[in-house]
C-alpha cells in the first residue's frame, strides 16, 4: 500500500479508460457536492477550504472535477472555478450538470452561460442533463445541446441517472456522441447493474461514472442496515478481503467500482489523507474472482439507488 507521507510530495498518473469512439477519463475524480452547501449556499461554509481541497487534488494527479449548477445553488461552481484558476485549463477535465427544470431550450443555453461565468472558463469538457425531465421533450433539450457543441461551449455531452431507453432516444436527437451516464453506483447500490444499464453502457461505448462509490449508508435513516465502508467489522467479506491485499475497506471498495468494464468513479475529500487514501486504490487490481466474489456475496445489495433512481 502507498503511504501518505510518500505521497504527500508526489503527483501521480491516474490512468484513463477510453471508448471506443476515441473519448476517455481518468479511472478516479473529484466530486464536489457539498462545497459551499447542499440545495442551497451555506453561508457559514470555509470556501477557502474547499477551494485548497480542489487545489489539493489537482496537485495529486486528479484532473477530472466535477460539478452541478444545483450544488449549493451554483455556489460550488464558483469555489470550482477559483479552485482551477492557477492550473493549466487544458490539462483539467471540468463537468458541470444542468437540471432537468431547466432543459427547455432557451433555458438550457441561458444556464449554461452562467454556469461557465460561475466557473470562469469558456468551455465545458462535460455537459450533463442531471436528470431526465418528465415534462420537456428531449427534441427541444437536444436542439440546445447541439447548438452548445456547435458553438464551442460544450466539448462532450453526457447524461445523469438516465435509464438506457430515454439515454438511446436522445443519442438519436443529437449530433454528437453521448459519453456518459452517471449513476448511483457502489457494492451496496447496484441500480446499473441489476437494471442493464452497465451492461448497456458496455454495448453502446458510454463511460459510467460512478457517484459515491464509498457510501453505504441510507441517506437519512439512522436506522437503516446499511452501514460505513470505513467501519471495521461492518462487512466481514469485504475486511477479508481487504486483508488479503493489505489493502483498507475504502481502497478495496472503489478498486471494485473501477475494476468493472467502463467505470470511473467520483470522489469527495476536504482532507489530503483521505484523499490520498482513495488514490491508492487504484495502482492495484483486485482478481477477478475476488470482483465476481464482492459482487455475489456482498450483503445488502439494493436494486433501487435511495438517493436519484433512474428514469
Amino acid at each position: 500500500m502507498l503511504q501518505h507521507k510518500e505521497l504527500r510530495m508526489t503527483q501521480y498518473n491516474i490512468p484513463t479508460k477510453k471508448l471506443r469512439m476515441g473519448f476517455e477519463l481518468p479511472v478516479l475524480g473529484l466530486g464536489t457536492w457539498m462545497m459551499g452547501g447542499d440545495i442551497n449556499r451555506d453561508p457559514n461554509n470555509n470556501d477557502a477550504a474547499d477551494i485548497k481541497a480542489i487545489e489539493t487534488a489537482i496537485d495529486f494527479g486528479i484532473t477530472h472535477i466535477d460539478t452541478a449548477e444545483i450544488y449549493a445553488a451554483g455556489f460550488a461552481e464558483k469555489i470550482t472555478g477559483q479552485g482551477i484558476k492557477k492550473f493549466d485549463r487544458k490539462t483539467l477535465t471540468i463537468a458541470s450538470k444542468i437540471p432537468p427544470q431547466n432543459q427547455r431550450h432557451d433555458d438550457l443555453l441561458r444556464n449554461l452561460d452562467a454556469s461557465l461565468e460561475r466557473l470562469e472558463t469558456d468551455y465545458l469538457d462535460i455537459y450533463y442533463l442531471h436528470q431526465p425531465s418528465l415534462e420537456i421533450p428531449l427534441e427541444e433539450t437536444a436542439k440546445a445541446l447541439n447548438k452548445a457543441v456547435k458553438d464551442g461551449k460544450v466539448k462532450h455531452v453526457a447524461v445523469s441517472n438516465f435509464n438506457p431507453e430515454r439515454l438511446d432516444r436522445l443519442q438519436a436527437l443529437l449530433d454528437t456522441k453521448i459519453v456518459a451516464n452517471q449513476l448511483h453506483y457502489n457494492l451496496v447500490f447496484r441500480e446499473p447493474a441489476h437494471k442493464g444499464v452497465l451492461e448497456h453502457c458496455i454495448e453502446k461505448d458510454y463511460l459510467l461514472v460512478a457517484w459515491r462509490p464509498i457510501r453505504f449508508e441510507k441517506r437519512g435513516n439512522p436506522n437503516a442496515p446499511h452501514k460505513n465502508v470505513w467501519e471495521q467489522g461492518a462487512y466481514p467479506l469485504l475486511d477479508e478481503i481487504s486483508a488479503k491485499y493489505k489493502k483498507s475497506n475504502v481502497q478495496t471498495a472503489i478498486n471494485w467500482v473501477i475494476g468493472q468494464p467502463n467505470v470511473v468513479t467520483l470522489v469527495k475529500s476536504s482532507k489530503p489523507a483521505n484523499l490520498l487514501e482513495c488514490i491508492s486504490a487504484i495502482d492495484w487490481k483486485l482478481s477477478d474472482e475476488d470482483i465476481e466474489r464482492l459482487k455475489r456475496e456482498f450483503p445488502g445489495q439494493e436494486s433501487v439507488s435511495d438517493t436519484v433512481p433512474m428514469a
